[in-house]
């Protein structure tokens, strides 16, 4: 099947032909005829497998040049934000929708005025409530709300706002909510929120095919080393490294490049501008290695990444198939490699057991011990071999 056999609207069509979009994912295929008819949908699927186009080409269909905000997207980061109204400006470009994106770390004026030309938004639910409460967005006219990564929106403790915003808009909308899980407090909202919702789940587990997964069991104190060896023996293309939080993705980074590694950090902590640089840089080749944590990795849809690094292990077993989901699409291959210390292997056990995923065991090489630096208030301190002593730097 095709898109032009999908009885899809000719400028939408149009616009897909433009970007080159002329077949289908599985998600695609199963949802957009039922988003067309008017159902409600909950959808689960894997990372990259094209949620975004599933419920944004359906929606553009739906939406009228000048009709006022017509749609409204939540999602749980900046970025992801960012990426969907992207998405939704070339599905659209021959309709010229006026998409705007809503989220914080940014002015609120230019969004204001962008919100008074809008018939598409979308953003996070925090600033998302700045505006409503505000009276500078009018959602009378909302024909579809979408929620993109509930389940992450919902770790994030943004369940009473998604509540609120759902109280404003008409009861008569068409709900659309995307999700790798569907967790307990989740569960609730699916309830409340939709009716008669079509449930359509496709594969959660990554394609092995593709994608090969190893590990290595790691002394703490070596791990950042046998790091950089790998990065030095694997010459990645492009190569995303995983860490648990913003300390010790700054950390690494800053430990990387002192090693001669072209790598950039990316976190919440630091600024909207810093941050799309960041990306931008990523996504152009520009920089090879990107440090972040699974927040601000949400939503990034780059291509040609040849390497996921799990430097950290992560507590929750589906933010390991998130993160590994960064690689190996589109029928290009990919590898995933996690180094594992004495703490990690409970988290460990639980990813393999969850998903029965065949992850080998790696030999550890020889490599070089190099000294890791740890950035604090008043600047830096040396801890040789990444230990626990330390000496004022």
């Amino acid at each position: 099947m095709k898109f032009k056999d999908m009885n899809i609207e000719q400028s939408v069509l149009g616009s897909l032909d433009g970007i080159g979009f002329e077949k289908p994912t599985k998600i695609q295929s199963e949802t957009i005829p039922i988003i067309k008819q008017g159902h409600d949908v909950i959808g689960q699927s894997e990372t990259g497998s094209g949620k975004t186009g599933a419920f944004g080409i359906p929606l553009v269909e739906k939406v009228a040049k000048d009709g006022g905000i017509q749609a409204l997207i939540l999602a749980p980061t900046r970025e992801l934000a960012m990426q969907i109204a992207k998405n939704l400006r070339e599905y659209s470009s021959l309709k010229e929708l006026y998409v705007q994106t809503i989220y914080g770390g940014a002015p609120m004026e230019p969004q204001t005025r962008g919100l008074r030309n809008a018939e598409i938004v979308v953003g996070t639910p925090g600033r998302i409530l700045d505006h409503m409460r505000r009276g500078t967005m009018n959602l009378s006219n909302v024909k579809v709300f979408v929620l993109d990564e509930a389940d992450k929106m919902i770790d994030m403790g943004f369940i009473d706002d998604i509540k609120k915003i759902e109280k404003n808009i008409p009861k008569s909308r068409q709900t659309l909510l995307f999700s790798a899980t569907m967790p307990s407090g989740l569960t609730k909202i699916v309830s409340s929120f939709t009716n008669n919702a079509k449930k359509i789940k496709t594969k959660t587990k990554v394609e092995e095919s593709l994608l090969k997964q190893y590990y290595y069991d790691i002394d703490y104190k070596r791990k950042f080393s046998l790091l950089v060896h790998l990065i030095e023996e694997e010459k990645p293309g492009l190569a995303i490294i995983f860490c648990n939080t913003r300390r010790d993705t700054d950390n690494v980074n800053n430990n990387l490049k002192e090693n001669g590694v072209n790598s950039m950090g990316l976190h919440g902590g630091l600024s909207q501008q810093r941050r799309e640089k960041v990306i931008e840089r990523f996504h152009k080749g520009k920089s090879k290695v990107l440090v972040a944590t699974d927040v601000a990795a949400r939503g990034l849809d780059i291509k040609n990444v040849t390497h996921i690094f799990n430097y950290d292990i992560p507590q929750n077993p589906e933010e390991y198939t998130n993160r590994i989901g960064r690689t190996a699409r589109a029928g290009r291959y990919g590898k995933a490699i996690s180094l594992l210390t004495n703490d990690d292997h409970n988290s460990f056990r639980k990813i393999i057991t969850s998903f029965s995923y065949n992850i080998e065991k790696m030999k550890t090489p020889n490599f070089k011990i190099l000294s890791f630096k740890v950035q604090r208030n008043r600047g830096f301190r040396r801890f040789g071999h990444q230990g626990r002593k330390y000496t004022r730097r």
